[in-house]
């Protein structure tokens, strides 16, 4: 699995497309909240100002900080113009910025930011400074379905923290062996069996003995290799136990099979290598002991941020098709014909996948 980077995202300009109220009145933030909707993807958001900045004001810029959660700030950057009433809005930025990185935190602040960048248009309203305008986000498809990547990966790792009662600290880079314990034990969480893509040889010594050359015998016609084991995952230098589990290799292939029966035959007690390997790279794991979820999993707050799942996918996915289907405007029928036919790679080329990861 691939790396995934997390680091402070720099501010994204906002396109203003109404202004009901663009005065600012200068105040400190005292009891005062930033209020957002999404009509769209029915999300709505209240933070707490923790600071407003109008140290560049004559300059045209005021810089409004609302907290997200105890470490990280929504940073809402006005510019306009200053005047003896105040300070006029004509342009909106939006940036985040954080003191440490938590699984909570991060999942928190990428569904904000991709909850803003998918709106159709954002209601933004500070009641205590007079400022209430509509904006949309000008973000890249390719940036929004990279937030959307760090949502899960979060979402995970707080599924994880849950049921292990373990908190951890989140590095700016997750390399791909963490990568693949996050999803490894995600579904060993909420699954409990699942299958997983299985590309290495697994080597088992047993002590021969014609009994077990019998049972190898019994074995070799079923398609699958079954192995229970003990095992546990390691998650940023964590150890997670995840107690005895039942590895089933699908569709099987005993290297060496016969060889192995002779030796195995010789009853004599000496150990012997068997390796067995799938020849479609699946296993099976089943996994009833691993870490459980309590009976309350979220709060109100943050199950609103899950129940946005949906939509913010479905959203993605409308802005890719209508992004397709504006690169097809104005050819004609054989042209389309020939962009959108699907390749002939021949038969050597062909993958079914069946260790596809859910979602």
């Amino acid at each position: 699995m691939s790396n995934l980077v997390l680091e402070n995202e720099a501010s994204v300009a906002g396109e203003i497309i109404s202004v009901i109220s663009a005065g600012v009145i200068l105040a400190p933030p005292t009891n005062l909240s930033l209020e957002i909707s999404v009509p769209n993807l029915g999300g709505r958001f209240r933070l707490e100002l923790t600071d407003l900045d109008d140290s560049e004001v004559e300059n045209g810029r005021v810089v409004v900080k609302a907290a997200v959660d105890s470490i990280s700030r929504m940073v809402v950057t006005l510019f306009g113009d200053s005047n003896s009433e105040g300070f006029h809005t004509n342009r909106v930025s939006i940036g985040f910025e954080t003191d440490d990185k938590t699984a909570e935190s991060d999942y928190r602040k990428a569904t904000l930011r991709a909850a803003l960048s998918l709106a159709t248009q954002t209601r933004l309203v500070t009641p205590g400074l007079s400022l209430d305008l509509w904006f949309r986000l000008n973000e890249s498809l390719r940036d929004i379905s990279e937030m959307l990547k760090v949502r899960q990966t979060m979402y995970r790792l707080m599924v994880i923290e849950r049921a292990t009662g373990r908190q951890f600290k989140v590095p700016s880079l997750i390399v791909g062996e963490d990568m693949e314990a996050i999803s490894f034990l995600y579904h060993a969480i909420t699954e409990r069996s699942f299958g997983w893509p299985f590309e290495e040889v697994l080597t088992v010594s047993y002590k021969a003995s014609r009994d077990l050359a019998t049972m190898l015998e019994h074995a070799a016609q079923s398609p699958d290799f079954t192995y229970p084991f003990s095992h546990h995952k390691s998650l940023f230098g964590v150890e997670i136990p995840l107690g005895e589990i039942a590895m089933t290799i699908v569709d099987k292939h005993i290297q060496d099979f016969e060889q192995v029966l002779e030796e195995l035959k010789k009853d004599d007690g000496h150990m012997v290598a068997v390796r067995v390997r799938s020849r479609i790279g699946l296993a099976h794991y089943g996994v009833p002991n691993a870490p459980r979820l309590p009976a309350k999993i979220w709060n109100n707050d943050l199950q609103m941020l899950i129940n946005m799942e949906g939509q913010l996918d479905a959203t993605l996915v409308a802005r890719y098709n209508d992004l397709a289907a504006a690169s097809l405007a104005g050819l004609n029928e054989s042209e389309r014909a020939e962009i959108t036919a699907r390749p002939e790679i021949g038969e050597a080329f062909s993958i079914e996948d069946t260790r596809t990861e859910r979602a």
